[in-house]
């Protein structure tokens, strides 16, 4: 079975991609409303934390090139550790798609199209993704590498135009709510460095798996300075910010942006970017589902499953009643769905397949004597 390959800067991009989407929509805004002026200093150490992490699962990697976590699963367990953590994956893929649609779809509804119904606002994007992911993974990821340095150059437009407002005493007391909400309640908020599961998928479409260790540190450590420089702006910007705001965090800096009398409400513009780049996340995410179905069930072509998983999504999109629930869900839900399946599940699958795999070159070793 052939497979897509990826160079080094289209991982980056795609890693890079899943931070910046979820910054966009409510990161800052969680890490705020809990941590107050002491958000600053902990991005500083969920990011050292993250680049650690990153450092481990890379070197657990290591010792089988080119295999993805579903193919070192079964490695470790057979077949039935192989579906049953593709099960998990695919769930937990469905869940953030679904959340992430709508999520933002919500917030397109309250800034732009009060009288539009939801569902006309998420199927524009279920169609947008269909079209996407119909080409093939390939050029979804392609396309992404295109629209990333877009994205990266808009908020990093945002963050400069509003330096005028910020206030920098806000930023004090350094330690906020204190050390234990900074430094140890404070760790879940790693669970921002979610697009470290796309390390444990990545090494078979890449040319050269030994990249996977500069790919994971580039794409971290630009999602910290993007994550800090967002968290930074709020905070010194709003001397009052909470997790009831209604719409993103960053849509709010873009509303302060003017030059002149001619270039005003800039926000616009801003927001058609984000569309381009919530599309690409979608997308990249429905390309993943498919390829993690196309694993664990052996199909061969999965074409026509996008239309079944693409009207999945649309489904479950639709199930929160409400934006208390999404907000549930977004923030909550999707917090210790991180925590346990990127920094708890994976990485003990990797480290109980490296023992075992260490286990069997000694009995070889052993044999051989």
């Amino acid at each position: 079975m052939t497979v897509s390959k990826f160079n080094k800067m289209e991982s980056i991009a795609l890693i890079l991609m899943i931070t910046i989407n979820h910054i966009i929509l409510y990161l800052p805004k969680i890490i705020i409303s809990d941590l107050h002026s002491s958000s600053a200093i902990n991005i500083i150490y969920i990011s050292l934390l993250a680049l650690l992490i990153a450092f481990i699962i890379t070197k657990l990697l290591k010792k089988f090139p080119y295999l993805d976590i579903l193919d070192i699963s079964k490695f470790l367990g057979g077949n039935f550790l192989k579906i049953l953590l593709g099960i998990i994956l695919l769930l937990y893929f469905i869940f953030i798609n679904s959340m992430i649609l709508r999520n933002f779809s919500e917030n397109l509804k309250i800034i732009y199209f009060q009288k539009t119904p939801i569902a006309l606002i998420v199927i524009s994007f279920i169609i947008a993704m269909i079209a996407t992911n119909s080409l093939g993974i390939k050029s979804t990821i392609r396309a992404n590498l295109l629209i990333t340095p877009i994205v990266l150059f808009s908020l990093l437009f945002i963050y400069l135009a509003n330096s005028e407002y910020f206030y920098v005493d806000r930023l004090f007391p350094i330690l906020g709510t204190g050390f234990t909400p900074t430094f140890l309640s404070g760790i879940s908020n790693l669970f921002a460095f979610g697009g470290i599961i796309f390390i444990y998928l990545l090494p078979p479409y890449l040319e050269d798996s030994k990249e996977i260790k500069k790919i994971s540190t580039i794409s971290i450590i630009l999602s910290a300075i993007y994550l800090f420089f967002s968290v930074v702006s709020l905070l010194l910007m709003f001397p009052f910010f909470s997790s009831t705001e209604q719409v993103m965090p960053l849509y709010l800096l873009t509303r302060y942006i003017e030059f002149g009398r001619f270039f005003q409400r800039l926000d616009a513009i801003f927001l058609l970017i984000w569309i381009l780049s919530v599309t690409s996340y979608l997308s990249i995410i429905l390309a993943f589902i498919l390829e993690i179905f196309k694993k664990i069930t052996n199909i061969q072509h999965t074409k026509p499953l996008v239309w079944l998983f693409a009207l999945i999504l649309f489904d479950i999109s639709l199930i929160p009643k409400n934006l208390i629930q999404i907000r549930f869900l977004t923030n909550s839900v999707y917090k210790y769905l991180v925590l346990s399946i990127v920094f708890l599940i994976c990485p003990l699958v990797l480290v109980l397949a490296n023992l075992k795999l260490k286990r069997q070159k000694k009995k070889d070793g052993d044999t051989f004597e």
